[in-house]
């Protein structure tokens, strides 16, 4: 009797602390776009979006949210590089495809709501490393936006810039742009308190 009750006591505590763990994950899909034109504006494509990769743009990321403010991600992205577009100030002949994956930390810097929608800002660093003609590492800095839809649904903006390690040709820095929709494996709404 005494053996059952415990087993019982102790499954329960286990499986709590399953819960709380996989209600800390949340799973982001979406689009992403690559500036790798060699210009330092990570504003230009407002006035020349062509030069954008946009072929094949998938981005899966997966967060494990670790308190109110920080947020830890590891995300993947694919693109492609069509013949003819800019790549460092160069017209490429042939086209190149992209993959990436990142490992880094986001700090939730505010949350505020308008019109009864919550919105937050943060930002994000990490290491990546990311392949066009062979692999490369880059260190990664960028900021973001969430935008609530429900208890479990947001809608995610982000922008960041990759500074290659071995910066060369095609193989160097550049900026992604990505936009996706992030579920929340947790019903309860996540409270991004940074003070």
């Amino acid at each position: 009797m005494f053996c059952t009750f415990f087993i019982i006591y102790f499954q329960e505590v286990s499986s709590q602390k399953k819960s709380n763990l996989v209600n800390r994950f949340s799973i982001e899909f979406g689009v992403n776009w690559i500036d790798s034109s060699g210009e330092q504006n990570p504003l230009r494509f407002f006035k020349d979006y062509s030069n954008l990769a946009f072929s094949s743009p998938f981005k899966l990321e997966l967060d494990y949210l670790l308190n109110n403010s920080f947020e830890l991600y590891l995300s993947h992205s694919i693109n492609k590089f069509s013949k003819n577009q800019l790549i460092d100030s160069y017209i490429l002949q042939e086209s190149y495809s992209y993959s990436s994956t990142d490992l880094g930390l986001k700090y939730y810097i505010n949350k505020f709501n308008l019109f009864d929608i919550n919105f937050s800002v943060f930002v994000h660093g990490g290491l990546g490393m990311f392949d066009v003609t062979k692999s490369g590492l880059s260190s990664n800095f960028g900021i973001g936006g969430v935008i609530s839809i429900t208890n479990t649904l947001d809608f995610v903006v982000s922008s960041v810039a990759k500074f290659a390690v071995n910066h060369e040709f095609i193989n160097s820095n550049h900026f992604q742009y990505s936009v996706g929709i992030r579920i929340k494996l947790s019903n309860t709404e996540s409270c991004y308190c940074p003070y």
